[in-house]
């Protein structure tokens, strides 16, 4: 039983006022077919431009196209969590009844900001099974932070409607303060400006559903000086892998893991998620779980080794058994610690020496190194006029072969 959800613009929908075009889903089900066009604003032609039919998502790098890539991921989540709980039911289930699902999960005008912020948790973020269980940890003690804000400033009964910019500037300020009558302590601006980035998609979604006519978090930031992070050195890298886990086999996953980080710059996620048959002669294409961005690399022989290593050994066709984040970090930095890496070794590390070996690699093209790293393309003019081909790719493989094979000497 085949269920489908699409996105499209509809040009043949404009508006007579000002010829914007709406976006709409249309969901196949049982063989029929139901549309409905979606609560955000329509979109205007020069940014049709922009849209990606075959990926359904936005090409650009325009705040307001960012944003309804979001909101479209998000409808896809809740979609597929309707699915996974409608199983049994499918059968009785008409697209009509899905399509009015989605379209109806609009927050009400009257809706409370307390309850959106609760409803955007149990809604959105709780349910999505893309994103870590740290970060599902890290939004709710973000909202725990925005309610007893809206309890102490007594603006608990407050609308959506009527939560406007200066109550952002009061909960920044609260956040930074001490408050000795509720036992509240001082935040400082890296850990208060990581709360406000996870309460600005709130808004942001109530504005795209257009319950509100700005987002009071637009341009709310804390400025906060970034800590200068050790850098994993060619050195430390050698000894890792030279390392004599002998004694410690338990820990040799957790290297092997460590370098197809180094040598792929994966995400811990997206890692554990590749599949056996997403490496198609050795090259895999992926849509990065957080970014929601294509990855597409042709893979150098020192993952070709470790995948060929645990293959057709590990349930569901993993390329490398499945460990917690949490759990991966804390082997990391006693395998740092055994290698003479003078500061806790994690995944991050591992991200970051993929981009600096991009660098000494000799691969300098700006929409190369996107699309090894998975990042936003850089210029939305470089994406039209320049292809990322697959003899690119091969040249950008043979430099990286080339350079840890001299690191590895």
């Amino acid at each position: 039983m085949s269920t489908t959800l699409k996105f499209y613009v509809s040009t043949d929908r404009k508006r007579k006022t000002d010829q914007q075009l709406p976006i709409y889903i249309r969901v196949i089900h049982l063989r029929k077919k139901a549309e409905g066009k979606l609560s955000v604003i329509p979109i205007s032609e020069i940014d049709l431009i922009a849209w990606n039919s075959d990926l359904q998502r936005f090409n650009s790098k325009k705040e307001k196209l960012i944003q309804y890539n979001i909101f479209l991921n998000e409808l896809q989540n809740e979609f597929h969590n309707y699915l996974r709980s409608n199983v049994s039911q499918m059968a009785k289930i008409s697209a009509k009844d899905i399509r009015d699902h989605l379209l109806s999960r609009n927050f009400c005008p009257e809706t409370k900001v307390v309850q959106a912020t609760t409803d955007y948790y149990e809604n959105i973020i709780e349910p999505d099974t893309d994103k870590a269980l740290g970060t599902k940890k890290n939004y709710k003690k973000s909202i725990n932070h925005f309610t007893q804000f809206l309890k102490h400033k007594k603006l608990i009964n407050t609308t959506v409607k009527d939560f406007k910019r200066k109550h952002a500037s009061m909960f920044v300020d609260y956040l930074k303060k001490d408050i000795p009558l509720i036992g509240k302590k001082a935040l400082n601006s890296q850990t208060a400006n990581s709360i406000v980035k996870n309460i600005r998609p709130i808004f942001k979604k109530l504005y795209l559903d257009e319950e509100i006519v700005i987002n009071p978090f637009d341009g709310v930031s804390i400025p906060f000086k970034k800590a200068n992070k050790p850098r994993l050195t060619n050195d430390y890298y050698k000894s890792i892998v030279s390392l004599d886990l002998s004694n410690k086999p338990v820990l040799d996953v957790y290297r092997d893991y460590f370098l197809l980080m180094c040598y792929t710059g994966l995400s811990h996620c997206d890692l554990f998620n590749l599949r056996d048959y997403e490496v198609t002669k050795g090259k895999i294409e992926i849509i990065r779980k957080k970014s929601k961005v294509l990855t597409v690399q042709i893979l150098i022989n020192q993952v070709l080794s470790i995948i060929d290593k645990y293959k057709g050994q590990i349930p569901e066709q993993r390329i490398i058994p499945k460990k917690s984040l949490d759990k991966v970090n804390q082997n990391l930095k006693l395998i740092g610690v055994l290698a003479g890496v003078h500061f806790p070794l994690t995944t991050y590390a591992a991200r970051r020496f993929f981009r600096q070996s991009i660098h000494e690699a000799g691969i300098h093209e700006e929409l190369v190194r996107k699309s090894l790293m998975g990042h936003s393309v850089a210029s939305d003019m470089d994406s039209h006029y320049f292809l990322v081909t697959d003899n690119i790719l091969l040249e950008a493989k043979h430099k990286l072969d080339n350079h840890f094979n001299s690191l590895n000497k």
